[in-house]
């Protein structure tokens, strides 16, 4: 994978809380990191909208 460079201004203090709780190493690390976890959140939250009412008495009772 390639990857591209960018240039940012961030907040210092929480670019160092988010490495802290990723338990990254460096700035690269972090924002990698952060982004996975945003994809991923946004993926997980695509299944749960689209199956949410499933399993329940009427989900899939006719109009």
């Amino acid at each position: 994978m390639a990857l591209v460079q960018v240039s940012a201004r961030l907040d210092p203090v929480q670019l160092k809380r988010a490495q802290k709780a990723l338990a990254a190493k460096t700035t690269t690390e972090t924002l990698q990191k952060a982004l996975d976890m945003v994809t991923e959140k946004a993926a997980h939250d695509r299944v749960i909208r689209r199956y949410s009412g499933v399993g329940t008495p009427d989900a899939f009772k006719e109009d």
